[in-house]
Protein backbone atom coordinates (compact mmCIF):
# COMPACT_ATOMS: atom_id res chain seq x y z
CA UNK A 1 0.00 0.00 0.00
CA UNK A 2 1.28 3.52 -1.21
CA UNK A 3 0.28 6.16 1.41
CA UNK A 4 3.94 7.89 1.31
CA UNK A 5 6.05 9.49 -1.70
CA UNK A 6 9.54 11.01 -1.55
CA UNK A 7 9.69 12.68 -4.96
CA UNK A 8 13.51 13.52 -5.07
CA UNK A 9 12.98 16.57 -7.81
CA UNK A 10 10.84 19.88 -7.37
CA UNK A 11 7.38 19.40 -8.59
CA UNK A 12 4.34 21.14 -7.86
CA UNK A 13 2.78 19.69 -4.56
CA UNK A 14 -0.93 20.99 -5.25
CA UNK A 15 -0.48 19.66 -8.92
CA UNK A 16 0.35 15.70 -7.47
CA UNK A 17 -1.95 15.81 -4.83
CA UNK A 18 -4.48 16.42 -7.56
CA UNK A 19 -2.93 13.42 -9.36
CA UNK A 20 -2.29 11.32 -6.58
CA UNK A 21 -5.16 11.96 -4.15
CA UNK A 22 -4.96 14.38 -0.59
CA UNK A 23 -4.84 10.49 1.64
CA UNK A 24 -1.09 10.30 0.06
CA UNK A 25 1.77 11.72 1.88
CA UNK A 26 3.73 13.94 -1.03
CA UNK A 27 7.39 15.30 -0.15
CA UNK A 28 9.33 16.98 -2.67
CA UNK A 29 13.21 17.20 -1.98
CA UNK A 30 15.42 17.99 -4.79
CA UNK A 31 18.71 15.62 -4.83
CA UNK A 32 20.39 18.04 -7.62
CA UNK A 33 21.01 21.59 -7.74
CA UNK A 34 20.65 22.94 -11.10
CA UNK A 35 22.62 26.44 -12.04
CA UNK A 36 22.38 28.00 -15.78
CA UNK A 37 25.71 29.33 -17.42
CA UNK A 38 26.00 32.64 -18.50
CA UNK A 39 24.30 33.15 -21.87
CA UNK A 40 27.29 35.35 -22.99
CA UNK A 41 29.61 32.51 -21.97
CA UNK A 42 27.70 30.22 -24.18
CA UNK A 43 27.23 32.47 -26.74
CA UNK A 44 30.94 32.86 -26.70
CA UNK A 45 31.21 29.27 -27.34
CA UNK A 46 29.26 28.54 -30.63
CA UNK A 47 30.55 27.27 -33.75
CA UNK A 48 28.99 29.95 -35.92
CA UNK A 49 29.91 27.77 -39.17
CA UNK A 50 27.23 25.49 -37.44
CA UNK A 51 23.62 25.71 -38.09
CA UNK A 52 22.97 21.83 -36.52
CA UNK A 53 22.05 21.86 -32.38
CA UNK A 54 22.04 18.66 -30.43
CA UNK A 55 20.08 19.26 -27.09
CA UNK A 56 19.06 16.56 -24.08
CA UNK A 57 17.59 18.37 -21.21
CA UNK A 58 14.93 21.35 -20.67
CA UNK A 59 17.72 23.04 -18.48
CA UNK A 60 19.80 24.00 -21.30
CA UNK A 61 16.22 24.91 -22.87
CA UNK A 62 16.22 27.42 -19.72
CA UNK A 63 19.63 28.29 -20.53
CA UNK A 64 19.58 29.30 -24.05
CA UNK A 65 16.18 30.86 -24.02
CA UNK A 66 16.06 34.28 -25.88
CA UNK A 67 19.92 34.01 -27.87
CA UNK A 68 19.39 34.09 -31.42
CA UNK A 69 19.62 30.39 -32.84
CA UNK A 70 19.24 30.15 -36.06
CA UNK A 71 18.80 26.79 -37.36
CA UNK A 72 17.98 22.71 -37.13
CA UNK A 73 17.58 21.17 -33.31
CA UNK A 74 17.78 17.62 -32.78
CA UNK A 75 15.98 16.73 -28.68
CA UNK A 76 15.77 14.16 -26.69
CA UNK A 77 12.82 13.97 -24.63
CA UNK A 78 9.37 15.46 -25.97
CA UNK A 79 9.40 17.86 -23.20
CA UNK A 80 12.87 19.48 -24.21
CA UNK A 81 11.26 19.78 -27.56
CA UNK A 82 8.27 21.32 -27.08
CA UNK A 83 10.08 24.11 -25.19
CA UNK A 84 12.11 24.50 -27.47
CA UNK A 85 9.27 25.30 -29.72
CA UNK A 86 7.80 27.06 -27.55
CA UNK A 87 10.39 29.96 -27.29
CA UNK A 88 11.04 29.61 -31.02
CA UNK A 89 13.80 26.97 -31.94
CA UNK A 90 13.31 25.23 -35.04
CA UNK A 91 12.76 21.13 -33.78
CA UNK A 92 13.45 18.62 -36.57
CA UNK A 93 14.20 15.63 -34.80
CA UNK A 94 13.04 14.33 -31.06
CA UNK A 95 13.58 10.33 -29.65
CA UNK A 96 12.80 9.47 -25.90
CA UNK A 97 15.93 8.54 -25.52
CA UNK A 98 20.08 9.66 -27.16
CA UNK A 99 21.02 6.05 -28.58
CA UNK A 100 17.74 7.06 -30.54
CA UNK A 101 18.50 10.09 -31.49
CA UNK A 102 21.84 9.16 -32.26
CA UNK A 103 20.45 6.14 -34.47
CA UNK A 104 18.43 7.95 -36.11
CA UNK A 105 21.00 11.04 -37.00
CA UNK A 106 22.97 8.47 -38.91
CA UNK A 107 20.77 7.43 -41.10
CA UNK A 108 19.48 10.81 -42.68
CA UNK A 109 21.54 13.48 -44.84
CA UNK A 110 22.98 16.11 -42.63
CA UNK A 111 26.16 18.09 -41.66
CA UNK A 112 28.73 16.33 -39.61
CA UNK A 113 29.36 19.33 -37.41
CA UNK A 114 27.01 20.29 -33.87
CA UNK A 115 26.63 22.46 -31.43
CA UNK A 116 25.65 20.23 -28.20
CA UNK A 117 23.99 21.71 -25.60
CA UNK A 118 24.49 19.61 -22.24
CA UNK A 119 25.16 19.61 -18.33
CA UNK A 120 28.40 19.26 -16.83
CA UNK A 121 27.63 15.83 -16.13
CA UNK A 122 26.30 14.77 -19.55
CA UNK A 123 26.31 10.77 -20.76
CA UNK A 124 28.97 9.62 -23.25
CA UNK A 125 26.03 8.07 -26.12
CA UNK A 126 26.08 10.75 -28.12
CA UNK A 127 29.45 11.98 -28.16
CA UNK A 128 31.06 8.40 -28.84
CA UNK A 129 28.19 6.89 -31.36
CA UNK A 130 28.17 10.01 -33.67
CA UNK A 131 32.26 10.95 -33.33
CA UNK A 132 32.46 7.09 -34.13
CA UNK A 133 31.07 7.92 -37.49
CA UNK A 134 33.18 10.77 -38.22
CA UNK A 135 30.71 13.96 -36.77
CA UNK A 136 32.33 16.66 -34.57
CA UNK A 137 30.26 17.55 -31.92
CA UNK A 138 31.77 20.92 -29.88
CA UNK A 139 30.04 20.72 -26.42
CA UNK A 140 28.66 23.32 -24.91
CA UNK A 141 28.14 23.26 -20.93
CA UNK A 142 24.92 25.46 -20.38
CA UNK A 143 24.36 24.02 -16.56
CA UNK A 144 25.92 22.27 -13.73
CA UNK A 145 24.37 19.62 -11.65
CA UNK A 146 25.39 20.05 -7.70
CA UNK A 147 24.51 16.70 -6.01
CA UNK A 148 22.37 17.78 -2.72
CA UNK A 149 23.59 14.84 0.46
CA UNK A 150 20.02 14.97 2.26
CA UNK A 151 19.78 12.88 5.34
CA UNK A 152 16.33 11.52 5.20
CA UNK A 153 14.93 10.62 8.89
CA UNK A 154 11.53 9.24 7.79
CA UNK A 155 10.61 6.37 5.61
CA UNK A 156 8.33 6.24 2.87
CA UNK A 157 6.89 3.74 0.73
CA UNK A 158 7.65 5.31 -2.77
CA UNK A 159 10.53 6.91 -3.93
CA UNK A 160 10.69 8.74 -7.44
CA UNK A 161 14.23 9.38 -9.28
CA UNK A 162 14.65 11.41 -12.14
CA UNK A 163 18.09 10.85 -13.17
CA UNK A 164 21.29 8.39 -12.23
CA UNK A 165 22.66 10.98 -10.79
CA UNK A 166 19.78 12.13 -8.86
CA UNK A 167 19.56 8.91 -7.52
CA UNK A 168 23.21 8.14 -6.38
CA UNK A 169 23.45 11.47 -4.65
CA UNK A 170 20.35 10.40 -2.78
CA UNK A 171 21.82 6.88 -1.75
CA UNK A 172 24.73 8.15 -0.23
CA UNK A 173 23.34 8.93 2.72
CA UNK A 174 20.01 6.87 2.71
CA UNK A 175 18.84 3.63 2.25
CA UNK A 176 15.53 2.35 0.61
CA UNK A 177 13.50 -0.47 2.59
CA UNK A 178 13.15 -3.62 0.74
CA UNK A 179 9.43 -3.20 1.04
CA UNK A 180 9.22 0.33 -0.63
CA UNK A 181 8.48 0.72 -4.52
CA UNK A 182 10.85 2.75 -6.71
CA UNK A 183 9.57 4.79 -9.63
CA UNK A 184 11.87 5.97 -12.04
CA UNK A 185 11.81 7.88 -14.89
CA UNK A 186 13.52 5.86 -17.47
CA UNK A 187 15.77 2.97 -18.39
CA UNK A 188 19.20 4.85 -17.90
CA UNK A 189 18.03 5.44 -14.23
CA UNK A 190 16.87 2.56 -14.09
CA UNK A 191 20.11 1.15 -14.63
CA UNK A 192 21.78 3.47 -12.25
CA UNK A 193 18.96 1.66 -9.39
CA UNK A 194 19.37 -1.21 -10.15
CA UNK A 195 23.30 -1.48 -9.49
CA UNK A 196 22.20 -1.05 -5.77
CA UNK A 197 18.86 -2.26 -5.19
CA UNK A 198 18.43 -5.73 -7.28
CA UNK A 199 15.51 -6.72 -5.69
CA UNK A 200 13.75 -3.73 -5.01
CA UNK A 201 10.20 -3.28 -6.96
CA UNK A 202 11.15 -0.74 -9.74
CA UNK A 203 8.60 0.47 -12.18
CA UNK A 204 10.14 2.51 -15.09
CA UNK A 205 8.29 4.92 -16.98
CA UNK A 206 7.76 3.36 -20.92
CA UNK A 207 7.70 7.22 -21.98
CA UNK A 208 10.34 9.55 -19.80
CA UNK A 209 8.02 12.22 -18.66
CA UNK A 210 7.31 13.13 -15.67
CA UNK A 211 3.49 12.84 -16.51
CA UNK A 212 3.96 9.21 -16.97
CA UNK A 213 5.75 8.44 -13.79
CA UNK A 214 3.44 10.02 -12.27
CA UNK A 215 0.17 8.38 -14.12
CA UNK A 216 2.29 5.18 -12.80
CA UNK A 217 2.36 5.67 -9.10
CA UNK A 218 -1.57 7.00 -9.12
CA UNK A 219 -2.34 2.59 -11.37
CA UNK A 220 0.30 1.85 -8.74
CA UNK A 221 -2.01 3.08 -5.90
CA UNK A 222 -5.50 2.08 -7.06
CA UNK A 223 -4.28 -1.77 -7.98
CA UNK A 224 -3.56 -1.94 -4.49
CA UNK A 225 -6.68 -0.73 -2.38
Amino acid sequence: MIKSILFTKEIDKDWLIEQLGSDVFIETIPSLHISLTDQQEINSQLNPNSKQFLITSQNSVQAIKGLQLEGDFYAVGKKTAQKLRDVGFNVVLVKDYAQELADEILKREVGKEWNFFCGNTRRDVLVDVLSRHGHHLNEIITYQSQPIENKMSQVFDAYVFFSPLSFQAFVKNNQIPSESTIFTVGKTTTHAVEQVYKHHTIITANIPLVEVVVNQIKDSINDKK
